[in-house]
């Protein structure tokens, strides 16, 4: 016997817990609590799912100068046309938020358009969105401090490149104009242009989840995998500045930068986690800590040259900023003829490619240097074999 089945029967089930109620809204007069002058304040007041949220207009009258019926303020009042045209405002901003709403058909959420309402100049200017995104994303520790530098350092060659930076102004051919701005006015190389785009689209992409509409898409925004170039110290070179370090006509601030950066080349770890290693992560001749970038555990076995860089209980005795230690680093290198620009960075790129070129292994290198992908640690390899390639060809000055 075959079952009749109807329409009726393909009722979708509803969850409450995941549907957003009505918002509604209302301009009152806040009558509870009148002031000196005998005034009220006015307020939008939004309602959703029992909660109350209320926004000052700045506006206050006498109870009897309010229409409740009308949520106007009536014509006896003498700034009746100015608080009412404001009144017609607000009521407008809040109309143009909803129909934004329904036209990309999503539900309004009552924190969302309190936001937007406060905040108007975020859905409008990309520089002040990414701004108050990162801001946020920062306080709430999604991100950690390092990557809010960086994030924010690439805000900064944004608002160098365009401030304001309207939302309708960003398409294909603004993309364009960034990458030229960052190569040609600010100089930067191939891989930090990159690394800028990589962070505009990050923000474009927040924004267009928040329906913030523009001309391209973050999704067109291709970004090149780009392998910038990793300055690095040969041994020779490695040991000229630790030679230099134990020279009694080095200054203490160098000597004390150089110990850090030294320490870093015999042990491959980052100076996010050079700043916070203390005694207590000293066990033996080994180093034990969990990376500050990628939240790793790491046993590291220290050798002697890297030993003899830290004192106890201080480990490093300086306190200086990076850029300062960057500076210091460069005028160190200049000092001793060297003509690599060094940076603290190098200290990392020095020990891969050391371990390497010293016999170790690839694999091991991937677990001290705390890398997910041996892609990241293959890298090292393909430079020590452009190193080895090189040697190989000084054989034929045997023969000239």
């Amino acid at each position: 016997m075959q079952t009749l089945i109807t329409h009726r029967d393909f009722v979708p089930l509803i969850d409450p817990l995941k549907t957003i109620g009505k918002l509604n809204s209302k301009i009152v007069l806040k009558k509870d609590y009148v002031r000196d002058d005998g005034t009220c304040a006015v307020y939008l007041q939004l309602f959703q799912n029992n909660e109350r949220k209320r926004i000052p207009l700045n506006i206050s009258v006498p109870v009897s100068d309010w229409d409740e019926k009308k949520q106007l303020v009536k014509n006896r009042n003498r700034n009746a046309d100015d608080y009412n045209l404001l009144i017609g405002k607000v009521k407008s901003d809040l109309n143009t938020v909803l129909v934004n709403y329904r036209l990309s058909g999503m539900e309004p959420k009552l924190s969302d358009v309190v936001e937007e309402l406060l905040s108007p100049t975020l859905r409008t200017c990309f520089n002040a969105f990414y701004a108050a995104e990162l801001e946020y994303q920062y306080e709430k520790g999604i991100i950690k401090y390092s990557t809010y530098r960086q994030q924010k350092g690439a805000l900064g060659k944004i608002k160098k490149f365009r401030d304001p930076l309207p939302f309708c102004d960003i398409d294909e051919n603004l993309v364009l104009e960034l990458k030229a701005f960052c190569r040609h006015e600010l100089k930067n190389k191939k891989a930090t242009i990159e690394g800028t785009i990589k962070n505009f689209k990050k923000f474009l992409h927040l924004a267009n989840k928040k329906r913030i509409r523009t001309k391209i898409s973050f999704d067109e925004i291709k970004i090149k995998k780009m392998v910038g170039s990793r300055v690095f110290l040969l041994p020779e070179e490695l040991k000229k500045l630790y030679q230099y370090a134990q020279s009694p006509f080095i200054s203490d601030e160098r000597r004390m930068i150089l110990k850090r950066f030294l320490f870093s080349c015999f042990t491959g770890i980052r100076i996010s986690d050079s700043e916070r290693i203390t005694e207590d992560n000293f066990i033996g001749d080994h180093l034990a800590f969990t990376m500050y970038k990628t939240d790793k555990f790491i046993r590291i076995k220290l050798n002697q040259a890297a030993l003899s860089m830290i004192e106890f209980p201080d480990v490093f005795k300086d306190n200086f900023t990076r850029e300062h230690i960057n500076r210091q680093l460069k005028n160190i290198a200049n000092s001793l003829g060297m003509k690599k620009r060094l940076h603290f960075h190098c200290s990392r790129h020095t020990f891969a490619t050391n371990f390497l070129i010293s016999g170790g292994d690839v694999v091991n290198l991937q677990r001290l240097l705390g890398h997910s992908k041996i892609e990241e640690t293959m890298i090292y390899v393909h430079i020590v074999d452009s190193i080895t390639d090189k040697q190989i060809d000084l054989l034929d000055d045997i023969i000239k």
